[in-house]
């Protein structure tokens, strides 16, 4: 992974480049890892960090280019076509993969040009064509994932609903888990205290790390002193279970004030039991399955891939909602310590990822149909809470950069998002 100071390096020697920029912008909350400058008349960005980092960058460019008035510094740069060079030895990498679907899916009056900068120095052309194969379950690596889906069935089995009948607080839901064959996670509020499958499973909140014990995990031994507890077909080994997680419910309740910080699992969980206005510009979006039928976090971080990848592991969608037949895929944030800004921004990039993946994937179409839905006609949004005065400029840019993807940037009232028990 180059430095900013050998990119920098490489920039320079590479003809038809100025204006190179290695600082943290700060106006434009756009980190040092993403290096602005012109190339061939061009606004321009190189990067090449971590994988995220070089997919975030797209979007950072896009930003700074509907925002910047046609010039870098004092050169002015040309209207219809940006530059973004990804710096790594690399090629057909998830990344490269992920940034050729974002280029294709731009619907903003301006062309992204994809190119690959070598450790060589050699400029190296990038398919200008999305991702048009992401279909191919066995060259993305996720033949497996079907069989996890529809393994799931209709309903958990017998022993969560056991667990499920002895925790009745509304906010107490099962999650299906696509890493183990039926087995579920138990959440309370988003926070995982269980994993239970058919016939044997566990109770246990958070772990320590490196010598320090976070506030979950210190509140689950004030209550549960002996930590972890196994679960079995028993009777009293349910009760047990059931109750140790009562115990700590409450415990946590005192803990956590109702006027918390915000935090993402506690939306998204609210929104998965339909307590949560979410509207699109079409109308109110609603659970993939009735929330009385059974207290089930349907379309919670459904797995999709996002470019080659040596891990069998997916990239999980937040949240997935229907309007009648049409899918969904809600890309959550909430304003925590990375802000509103760049961090908003680079959600678009996750729907826009989720939605294409989930369109071209034809192999997993039986779990759709399941729920009734058409997987090709899925669209996407952005949800964040609502904006404070002080954030508006950020919420304008963001709306922007959302209607060049079109993707729908929805808010949800801002008391949602935070932790602590709703009244």
């Amino acid at each position: 992974m180059p430095t900013s100071n050998s990119l920098v390096t490489l920039l320079e020697q590479l003809p038809g480049v100025s204006q190179v920029d290695a600082t943290s912008d700060r106006v434009n909350s756009i980190g040092n890892t993403v290096v602005r400058c012109v190339y061939d008349g061009r606004r321009a960005v190189a990067v090449g960090a971590d994988g995220r980092t070089e997919i975030d960058a797209l979007l950072d460019l896009v930003d700074l280019h509907l925002h910047g008035a046609g010039v870098v510094g004092d050169t002015a740069v040309v209207a219809d076509e940006v530059v973004l060079l990804l710096v790594q030895d690399a090629w057909d990498t998830e990344a490269e993969g992920a940034l050729r679907t974002l280029a294709a899916e731009l619907r903003a009056p301006v062309r992204v040009l994809l190119r690959r900068l070598n450790s060589r120095g050699d400029l190296l052309p990038i398919s200008a064509s999305g991702l048009d194969d992401i279909g191919d379950h066995e060259k993305y690596r996720y033949t497996e994932w079907l069989r996890y889906l529809m393994d799931l069935g209709d309903r958990p089995p017998t022993l969560v609903n056991r667990v499920l009948a002895g925790v009745t607080r509304p906010e107490f839901r099962a999650y299906p888990m696509l890493t183990r064959k039926n087995w579920w996670s138990l959440r309370l509020e988003g926070l995982e205290v269980a994993q239970v499958g058919a016939q044997q499973g566990r109770v246990d909140v958070g772990q320590d790390y490196d010598g320090r014990r976070g506030p979950e995990r210190a509140a689950w031994l004030t209550a549960v002193p002996e930590g972890r507890l196994d679960i079995t077909d028993d009777d009293s080994s349910v009760a047990r279970a059931a109750g140790a997680i009562n115990a700590f419910a409450d415990a946590w309740d005192g803990e956590v004030p109702a006027t918390g910080k915000h935090n993402e699992h506690v939306l998204e969980s609210r929104i998965l039991r339909g307590i949560v206005p979410v509207r699109t510009s079409e109308g109110a979006l609603t659970l993939l399955r009735s929330p009385e039928e059974q207290r089930v976090s349907w379309g919670s971080q459904f797995p999709t891939r996002w470019g080659l990848t040596k891990s069998n592991s997916g990239r999980y969608l937040d949240v997935l909602l229907r309007d009648g037949r049409t899918p969904w895929a809600l890309e959550l944030k909430v304003d925590g310590s990375a802000g509103v800004a760049g961090y908003y921004r680079h959600g678009v990039k996750q729907a826009v990822l989720y939605r294409h993946f989930i369109r071209h994937a034809t192999y997993l179409a039986p779990w759709f149909e399941r729920f009734g839905l058409d997987h090709a006609a899925c669209r996407a949004a952005v949800v964040v809470p609502e904006f404070q005065p002080d954030q508006e400029r950020w919420r304008d840019r963001l709306q922007r950069v959302c209607d060049a993807f079109d993707v729908e940037l929805i808010t949800v009232p801002e008391h949602f998002a935070r932790q602590g028990t709703m009244r």
